[in-house]
C-alpha cells in the first residue's frame, strides 16, 4: 500500500508539472476537443515510458552523451521556438483555424479516423520526445527510486507503473474539463490562447536552448 500510495502521489506532481507538453495537451483540449487530446497525451505517455525504461538501462550513458553532446540541447530549444512562432503566426494570422466545422470535417472523415488520430499520437510522441529535459528528469527519477525509496526490480517496475497510470487517469480529467471551455469561448479568445501557448513554447525552447544540462 505504501508502493502505491508513493507511486500516485508522484504521477499527480508530474502531471502538474509546468512543461511544454503541459499547454500543448490544454491546447488542444480546447482547440480539437476530448478525443484528440487523449491520443496526444497517449503520444507523450509512450514517449515517457520508453525514457523511462531507458533510464533504467542505460542511464549513465545517456546522461554522459547528453552532456557531452551540447547540439541536442540546441536542437531541441530550435524546435520549440520555430513551434511557437508558428502557432503565433497562424492564430494571429488564422482566426478561424480550428473551428468547429473543421473538426467535424476530420471526424466525419472515415478515411481520417486512423490518420488523425496516429498524427495526434505521433505528434505528442515527438513534442516529449525532443525535449532532453524529460529524459534527465526520468534519469533523477530512477536514481531517487532506487537510492532514496530503495525499490528495485519488481517494486520498480510497480512503481512506476502506478505513476504512469495516475499521469494518465490525471491528464485525463485535465482534458476534460478543458474541452468543456470549447464550447463557452469564442474563436477571438481561441486564437488569444494559441498565441499565449506560442509564446510559452518560445520560452521554453529558449529555457532548453540556454540551459546548462551538466549541472
Amino acid at each position: 500500500m505504501v508502493l502505491i500510495q508513493k507511486g500516485i502521489l508522484f504521477g499527480i506532481i508530474i502531471s502538474f508539472m509546468l512543461g511544454p507538453a503541459f499547454f500543448i495537451l490544454i491546447e488542444t483540449s480546447i482547440k480539437k476537443g476530448f478525443k484528440a487530446a487523449v491520443f496526444l497525451d497517449l503520444g507523450i505517455l509512450s514517449s515517457d515510458a520508453i525514457y523511462l525504461l531507458s533510464a533504467f538501462f542505460i542511464a549513465e550513458k545517456i546522461n554522459f552523451w547528453l552532456t557531452t553532446n551540447t547540439f541536442v540541447q540546441y536542437i531541441a530549444g530550435l524546435v520549440f521556438i520555430i513551434l511557437g512562432g508558428f502557432s503565433i503566426r497562424k492564430n494571429y494570422l488564422k482566426k478561424n483555424d480550428f473551428s468547429l466545422s473543421e473538426v467535424k470535417e476530420v471526424e466525419g472523415d472515415d478515411s481520417n479516423r486512423i490518420i488523425y488520430p496516429l498524427n495526434l499520437f505521433i505528434k505528442g510522441l515527438g513534442l516529449n520526445a525532443i525535449n532532453p529535459g524529460v529524459l534527465m528528469f526520468w534519469i533523477a527519477a530512477c536514481t531517487y527510486a532506487t537510492n532514496e525509496l530503495k525499490l528495485s526490480d519488481i517494486k520498480l517496475f510497480t512503481f512506476f507503473g502506478i505513476t504512469l497510470s495516475t499521469l494518465f487517469v490525471v491528464d485525463v480529467l485535465k482534458i476534460y474539463f478543458s474541452s468543456k471551455l470549447k464550447e463557452k469561448i469564442n474563436k477571438n479568445t481561441l486564437s488569444i490562447i494559441g498565441i499565449l501557448i506560442g509564446c510559452l513554447l518560445i520560452f521554453f525552447g529558449l529555457a532548453i536552448f540556454f540551459k546548462d544540462l551538466s549541472t
